[in-house]
């Protein structure tokens, strides 16, 4: 069916969110593909091609990953040799085409017309001359199976003739019926049948695309749906995100021990090698490669055997809670090259306190304890697996392997800059005990617990959370014109706890470029700047396009978990936020008189310390 070889570009990131293992993707060519299990992530000669992210330890105990960490393998296009190194693999899915003209379906016509995948293809059928296009719906199961639609049997599903499955042949159309409801229907025996979201399955013909000879196994409690290829319950992939701090990031990145210990295959290649001469030429290649000497490559070997990187046994308590303590930790004798850099601007913010500003801007200073620039921010984000239908923990989570037999998982290490903010600890305890507030929040939390959202991580709605989570919306919204980064590149990482006496903001951004991103975000932490952002996203709390209905509404968005929050204030685009863009309300910030919640920085203003 494939001639030759097609290759579609697709970003580091999204390899581990909709354009994962298993997800529906389509290609340069307009075509419907499926990426496959990381067991064919191989190169030419058999071996897996990925390679080891190191210094992660505490990221793997704190996620509870008992796997090595890999990313995924890069291949580079040229347009005189074609590919080299590396590449996933991907197969056509659907492979049922459907006549734009007549309706018929057609399975593998590429194969069958000995045409090329990117080739216009037509129906033969009485001389029709239709042009062909992969049919857009497919089969997926709760136990996350991923399979073409069984046409012949839905259509037949409620009949009892003794119409037989013949898909070397041309005979089921789709088409509508006089409701306009969409039908699969045969022009053999008349029968016919509705096919979307078809509940009444028990059945699906294989485990993925990429497996034809694996028959699923499903139990009583299992569900089969017909879906579209773009419904979200398609695929549901389940990623981690994790930030490398202190001592891990502090390994210096310059050393010749570090950089074998960053290339596992070269170690794994002289490691192999039993002949004496042979591992001494290769070595000899090795310290040539590195401009060094033999003797110091097998020193740097020999280090790595005995255990380098020398770092005491890593001590983990919660993954939000140890990286908020290593951002208020300020650190002596920062590197370059180190992954986790910071500079606290505390002293500085603090001394722009002035009798000559007003009451607001002076409020704005007190709230904010802490003030960090993020100068280099190491971030993983690892992909553990996929559902199908629903994303609920008690469903099925299909690892990268499908067997789950591997021993690591696909992961992704991204580079950039931010800002980190805490907010007064004293101050917030004595707002967030206010009644107005604590009834506003309760009705909230009520509702969330009726939601059933499917979330990327468990929340615990408090008031503090609702105000860090709506204050950095506001905040990534206005540092897209000051720093000058779109909205969507940019990313929030809230640290909310009253018992850990966590109220922190992290906003940054991330590339896969080892080099990290532009400086934009950092220049914006500079205090009398920040000042006047931060005096901003007050100002623009206040108000809304869509208001008063805005403020005054009672619920919108999913779950109705946001209140006085919509596109025109304080949404921001869904990548940015780490939890789909709900738990928002401006009146957590700007106040409401008749429900007896103060304005926040009016409270700070008036707080006296009681």
């Amino acid at each position: 069916m494939m001639n030759r070889p097609k290759y579609t570009p697709v970003r580091f990131s999204h390899l581990t969110s909709y354009a994962g293992i298993g997800a529906i993707v389509r290609g340069v060519e307009d075509r419907l593909m499926v990426l496959v299990d990381t067991r064919y992530w191989r190169d030419e000669n058999g071996s897996h091609s990925t390679t080891i992210i190191p210094y992660v330890r505490r990221i793997t105990k704190v996620l509870d990953i008992d796997k090595e960490l890999h990313m995924p393998p890069v291949a580079k296009e040229d347009p005189h040799q074609g590919i080299s190194g590396a590449y996933l693999p991907a197969v056509l899915f659907p492979r049922f085409a459907v006549c734009k003209k007549c309706g018929l379906l057609h399975n593998q016509p590429w194969s069958k017309q000995n045409k090329k995948f990117d080739e216009v293809i037509r129906c033969a059928s009485n001389n029709c001359d239709g042009v062909l296009e992969q049919v857009t719906w497919c089969a997926v199961s709760s136990k996350g199976h991923l399979s073409e639609v069984p046409w012949h049997y839905i259509c037949h599903q409620d009949s009892f003739n003794k119409c037989e499955q013949d898909y070397n042949n041309e005979y089921l159309e789709l088409s509508k019926d006089k409701d306009g409801k969409r039908i699969v229907y045969c022009r053999r025996c008349g029968c016919s049948n509705s096919f979307e979201r078809n509940k009444g399955l028990k059945f699906i013909d294989v485990e993925q695309p990429w497996m034809p000879y694996r028959k699923p196994i499903l139990e009583k409690e299992d569900t089969v749906e017909i879906l579209e290829v773009n419904n979200p319950g398609v695929y549901l992939p389940t990623r981690v995100n994790a930030i490398v701090i202190p001592p891990e990031s502090r390994i210096s990145k310059s050393t010749l021990v570090d950089k074998l210990y960053r290339n596992s295959k070269i170690c794994r290649d002289i490691d192999s090698i039993r002949q004496k001469l042979r591992k001494k030429s290769k070595i000899r290649e090795v310290a040539r490669k590195f401009l060094t000497s033999s003797e110091e490559v097998e020193k740097a070997l020999k280090e790595i055997k005995n255990g380098y990187p020398y770092i005491d046994d890593i001590y983990v308590n919660d993954l939000y809670e140890d990286e908020y303590k290593a951002f208020l930790k300020p650190l002596e004798d920062q590197k370059e090259d180190e992954d986790f850099v910071t500079e606290h601007v505390t002293d500085k913010w603090k001394g722009l306190a002035s009798s000559s500003f007003s009451d607001e801007l002076n409020a704005i200073i007190s709230s904010v304890d802490r003030l960090i620039s993020v100068r280099r921010i190491r971030e993983i984000q690892v992909f553990k697996g996929f559902r199908r239908i629903s994303s609920e923990k008690d469903t099925e989570l299909v690892p990268p392997d499908i067997t789950g037999e591997s021993n690591w998982l696909p992961a992704i290490e991204l580079f950039g800059e931010g800002i980190f903010f805490s907010l007064n600890e004293s101050m917030l305890q004595r707002w967030e005990s206010n009644l107005g507030l604590v009834k506003r929040t309760e009705e909230i939390k009520q509702r969330y617990e009726k939601a059933q959202l499917d979330l990327n991580q468990d929340v615990d709605v408090t008031s503090r959370f609702i105000l860090l989570h709506t204050m950095a919306h506001l905040l990534i919204r206005e540092l897209e014109g000051a720093a000058g980064y779109p909205a969507a590149s940019l990313k929030e990482r809230i640290y909310s706890s009253r018992a850990k006496e966590m109220a922190g903001i992290l906003i940054y951004t991330t590339v896969s470029d080892i080099a990290g991103s532009l400086g934009g975000i950092i220049n914006s932490a500079e205090p009398k700047t920040f000042l006047s952002i931060m005096d901003n996203v007050f100002k623009k709390s206040q108000w809304c396009s869509l208001d008063p209905v805005c403020t005054e509404h009672q619920g919108q968005g999913p779950g109705w978990l946001n209140r006085a929050a919509c596109h025109a204030c304080a949404l921001i685009p869904e990548p940015s936020c780490e939890f789909g863009n709900v738990f928002l309300d401006r009146v957590y910030i700007k106040g409401n008189r008749e429900k007896g919640i103060p304005g926040f920085l009016d409270f700070i203003s008036n707080d006296n310390g009681e």
